[in-house]
Parts: structure tokens; C-alpha cells; sequence
């Protein structure tokens, strides 16, 4: 034994054997703990879980179509913690479904992972997935823009959507391809609209029950123009009048020089709209007047042009009529050799209607007319001659008889 201590070597593979004794006891090696270390403490402490972890597939990307594959998966690690804290780090590992030669139809596939250190123990969740591939199919579709009519603006209208490009193909499983039933370009618009919309909305490809389906399209917008217009027609001006005028005051007339104005609006409203009206109040008007009213606005009508429309009212002074009785006809330009006959009205008198304002009818008496015979030129025989009647300006007159007849004789000589 003495021997074997004194030899140098064997003092040599003691101090080795102790290094490397030291160096697995401080490594923890064979899961060992340090002296005061919980072991339920330091399993919590080396695992953790890593969150959205994309998955790569392998399949026959060309020909085939994979769906059920999740886009992200949880992974949790769990080892020592320098090992831990590295691979959460660097996320340098890879988690990936290989359906290389997998055949057409569903699977269930379990995920696999690659270049994460064998000293992490790993599990995937989910684990497995339940995935179906198809054959790739392309086809062309029609695209169908959707708006919301709800947006627009009061007495606005949408004119048939335009679409650039009106065709798209949507490439996807066999099965998905044949359940499309709508593809659609919904625009996305805010407030209240009341100009033409143009801008690019995403495809959306749907089934028969509206659900959106796992498909690729191209392109994946498409420009959509929407015209909105606000319809517009021509309609009269009807004019009402509220209130009256002063006792003495007659309205004659109420005109406007715009007898007719543009309306807008949606067309179901514009079609049983067929005047606006205006009010005019006729309190107080005593002479001609002209004025500027508004237009009442029909229901669902959102717009006039003009809106205001200037109104001219022409006004009379109320008449007033007497009647002036038994006024002597008179005669003129008789020739000297002629004798009259009054033959009608055998009384040698008329009545005289007259009207006017009623200052000046209270002025008008039976001498302020004159009602006579023009007889110049004519000759012997019997005469129908227009009775003439001569008065006041400021009035109108209206004979009981215009006319006259008279028969004219020559004179004997004496």
C-alpha cells in the first residue's frame, strides 16, 4: 500500500478522479440537488412554456391543400435552466407537421420539433391535429360588391357597383372550392355618404350558411366604385296666401318669375311629389309688393333649387258701384235743317252704372255726366247712334242703354 502511495501515478489518478467527480456533482449530472435545495423549487424553475410557436408544414405544396393545421402551437420546456432560458431566447427551434407522404383524405398528425437541445424535455400542445388534404383546384369567380345603404347621406342614392377586376381566382381544397357560393367586396365606409365612393376592398369568400372559407385568393382586392347620385326632377311652384289684406285693399294678382324649381331626392320619393308650395301672408299690404319666401320642403326631399323664390303681389283699391238714374240724353252736331226724334228710350233717359274707390264715387253726382248723341253727318231717315258718355276720370261707368235710336226729319219750310 505504501508502495502504491508513494507511486506517482497513483496520486495522479486520484486527483483526476476527484476532478471529475466534482465537476459531475457541480454540473448536476444525474439530477442531483444542491445541499438546502427544494427539488419540487427546482423543477418549477426549469420550465417554462413558449407561446405562439408557428408550424411548418411539409407537404406537396403545389398539388395539394392542407387545412386543420393550427397556426401556432404552445411549447413546453423543461430541463436545466441555462437550457431553458436559452431556447426561449433564441427561438431557434422549429416545430413542423411532415406530410410528405401522406395520401389524400383526413389524418390525424402529431407535431414534431428540430434543433432544440437534447437536454430539454419537450411537449407540444396540442399534440396532434386533426388535418384533411385535398387536391389544389383553381377557379375563376365573379366578384359581388356589398355596401351598407344605410350610410348614405338623406336623398342619396347608390347606382350599380363598378368592380377592377370583375373576375378573381380563389385557389383551395377540392371540397372548399365547390361549397363557395358567395365572393363578395365589402366596402368600408364611415358617416354619412353623399358623393361617389371609389377605394379597394378585400375578397371575402363565403359558403351557402356565410361562413368565410379557407381559401387563397387572387388578387385579394379589388377596386370598387360606387356612384352615388342624389336624383333630381322639376316641379311648378304652387303659391298659398295666408292672412287678409286691409278692408279697402283688393289682391288682383300673386305671380313669381320662377314657376318652377329643381328638387332632389331619392326616386320613390321625387315620384309622388308634384309641386312645393310657398306661403304668403297678405296681413298688412296695401300696394304692390314683392318679396322673397321660402320653400316648404317636402318630406324625404333634401334639397330645392332655388329654396327661395321672389313673389309679386299686385293690389287694387277695393271698388264700389252706385247707380245714377233717369239722365237726360243729350244731342250734338244735329244739322240745322234736321228736327230729332228720340224713338228709344222713349223717356229720353238712361241709367249710368258707376264704380270706383270709394273716396271718389262719394264725389260722383248727375251733373258730372254727361250722356249725349254724336249726330254730326247724319241725314234724314231713321238712325241706331252709339250713346257717348262724358264724366269723371277717376271712375268706371256702365250705361243701361249704349244705344240709341232717332229718326231724323228735314224742316218745313215756313
Amino acid at each position: 500500500m505504501d508502495k502504491f502511495m508513494e507511486n506517482p501515478w497513483f496520486v495522479r489518478i486520484i486527483s483526476m478522479l476527484l476532478a471529475i467527480l466534482l465537476f459531475v456533482t457541480a454540473n448536476d449530472y444525474f439530477g442531483g440537488t444542491k445541499p438546502g435545495t427544494n427539488p419540487n423549487e427546482m423543477e418549477n424553475a426549469n420550465a417554462d412554456t413558449i407561446t405562439n410557436v408557428p408550424v411548418e408544414v411539409y407537404y406537396d405544396s403545389e398539388n395539394l391543400v392542407v387545412t386543420g393545421i393550427p397556426q401556432t402551437v404552445d411549447v413546453k420546456i423543461e430541463g436545466q435552466r441555462r437550457f431553458v432560458e436559452a431556447a426561449k431566447r433564441q427561438r431557434d427551434f422549429t416545430v413542423y407537421i411532415d406530410l410528405s407522404d401522406a395520401q389524400i383524405g383526413r389524418h390525424r398528425v402529431q407535431f414534431l420539433f428540430k434543433d432544440i437541445s437534447d437536454k430539454l424535455k419537450v411537449t407540444i400542445e396540442p399534440a396532434y391535429a386533426d388535418i384533411s388534404l385535398q387536391e389544389k383546384v383553381t377557379k375563376e369567380f365573379g366578384v359581388e360588391a356589398e355596401f351598407n345603404r344605410s350610410i348614405l347621406a338623406e336623398g342619396f342614392e347608390a347606382e350599380r357597383p363598378e368592380i377592377e377586376p370583375k373576375t378573381v381566382k380563389i385557389t383551395g381544397a377540392k371540397d372548399d372550392i365547390e361549397k363557395i357560393s358567395y365572393v363578395k367586396a365589402t366596402i368600408d365606409a364611415s358617416g354619412l355618404i353623399s358623393d361617389t365612393i371609389k377605394q379597394y376592398a378585400k375578397v371575402t369568400v363565403l359558403d351557402r350558411d356565410l361562413n368565410k372559407l379557407d381559401v387563397i385568393v387572387d388578387p385579394e382586392t379589388v377596386l370598387v366604385t360606387i356612384p352615388v347620385t342624389n336624383p333630381r326632377k322639376n316641379v311648378p311652384v304652387k303659391i298659398n296666401t295666408t292672412g287678409t289684406p286691409p278692408d279697402d285693399i283688393h289682391i288682383k294678382t300673386i305671380s313669381t318669375v320662377t314657376p318652377e324649381v329643381m328638387i332632389f331626392g331619392r326616386t320613390e320619393i321625387l315620384k309622388d311629389v308634384d309641386e312645393v308650395e310657398v306661403t304668403v301672408d297678405v296681413s298688412g299690404i296695401r300696394e304692390d309688393t314683392e318679396l322673397e319666401v321660402p320653400i316648404k320642403y317636402p318630406l324625404g326631399v333634401n334639397k330645392i333649387t332655388p329654396d327661395k323664390i321672389k313673389v309679386k303681389i299686385l293690389t287694387e283699391k277695393k271698388q264700389e258701384e252706385k247707380t245714377l238714374k233717369d239722365i237726360k240724353i243729350e244731342s250734338k252736331g244735329l244739322n240745322a235743317d234736321l228736327n230729332m226724334e228720340l224713338l228709344s228710350p222713349a223717356n229720353g233717359t238712361v241709367s249710368l252704372k258707376v264704380k270706383g274707390e270709394k273716396d271718389n264715387l262719394e264725389k260722383a253726382l248727375d251733373s258730372d255726366f254727361h250722356i249725349f248723341l254724336n249726330l254730326d253727318g247724319l241725314t234724314a231717315g231713321d238712325h241706331e247712334v252709339n250713346l257717348v258718355v262724358d264724366g269723371l276720370k277717376d271712375v268706371q261707368w256702365e250705361l243701361s242703354n249704349k244705344k240709341a235710336k232717332i229718326r231724323l226729319t228735314e224742316k218745313e219750310n215756313v
